[in-house]
């Protein structure tokens, strides 16, 4: 059987899954990633993942073609190279060299929210769509954009960062210097620092999370309910922009923010409705992913199958 392996390299955990050609996943491991070790032990880290992955498929190791890695980023998928990611500390880190020599296997690295994008637009949400764009709201705000099956990168590999449009010129300014980014909003940091503004404070012994703030609002806290509803008005300003630029078929959302439901997505749908061309809308499809934890992995394995399958043309 031909297969190959998709690795998912977050802050948190390393998802290995050994993937055939038609998406299905015969093994797969997980673990934390532990950046804290440095990125020579992670690395060894991913490459004991990739074995303990095959293992589980039952499968021998020459039926694994090539390896597929969604990274943090920003990184140089030419060179293989992390140039830089904050989740990890990483600076300039030859992934795929050093992964290649430990695995003795052809290694492809790619944008961790690309692969992600790319895995739902294979087997996932956005099956059989023309344009897919991913919304992942997490400790931060991605996106990816897969158009005809295939990752769209702009002209130097660093397009679709959705957190990085501007929806308020005069908001808060973010670590990285602007002013007013949507992920200074739409993003678990994001909302925790709404909820600090307006002095939402979690119960007696309950955690400072998005989860807390939500289960708050469901039960009609009303300093609660306001802070998704900033924050899912100002994730509608920031998507009416990227559905006027790209004209999507279909919009994805993933990330443990997302799974506050309607008291985000209701303003947010609210604020689209009333800012986007209605051509833009017709026809456009909003859905949770179906791929779960597995997109950045199975989005890795697909990258794979596409390098290899360019590669006999």
């Amino acid at each position: 059987m031909r297969t190959v392996i998709g690795v998912d390299l977050g802050g948190t955990n390393i998802l290995s899954a050994v993937v055939n050609e038609q998406g299905e996943i015969l093994g797969k491991d997980k673990r934390p990633t532990l950046a804290k070790l440095g990125a020579t032990k992670v690395m060894l880290r991913i490459a004991d993942s990739v074995h303990a992955a095959s293992k589980e498929s039952g499968l021998p190791w020459s039926s694994h073609l090539a390896v597929g890695i969604g990274s943090p980023g920003p990184l140089d998928q030419n060179t293989g190279i992390v140039i830089y990611t904050p989740n990890l500390n990483w600076h300039n880190v030859s992934i795929v060299e050093i992964l290649r020599k430990n695995l003795h296997k052809p290694i492809f690295l790619e944008n961790d929210a690309n692969a992600a994008t790319l895995g739902e637009s294979w087997v996932g949400a956005g099956k059989d769509e023309k344009v897919v764009f991913c919304v992942t709201l997490g400790t931060g705000v991605g996106g990816g954009l897969v158009i005809d099956g295939k990752i769209y990168h702009g002209a130097t590999g660093v397009s679709n960062h959705l957190g990085h449009v501007i929806v308020d010129p005069d908001g808060p300014k973010s670590s990285y210097g602007n002013k007013g980014i949507l992920e200074q909003y739409a993003s678990a940091l994001g909302i925790v620092r709404l909820a600090k503004e307006i002095g939402l404070k979690p119960p007696t012994g309950q955690k400072t999370t998005p989860k807390t703030f939500k289960e708050m609002a469901l039960d009609g806290n009303v300093k609660a309910k306001k802070v998704f509803e900033t924050a899912g008005r100002m994730l509608g300003i920031g998507l009416t922009s990227a559905i006027h630029l790209l004209n999507p078929s279909v919009i994805i959302f993933s990330g443990g923010v997302s799974h506050a439901g309607n008291i985000l997505f209701k303003p947010m749908y609210k604020e689209i409705n009333a800012r986007c061309f209605k051509t833009h809308l017709k026809g456009l499809k909003f859905r949770m992913a179906k791929l779960g934890d597995n997109m950045g992995a199975v989005g890795a394995a697909r990258l794979a199958w596409q390098a290899l399958n360019s590669s006999k043309k």
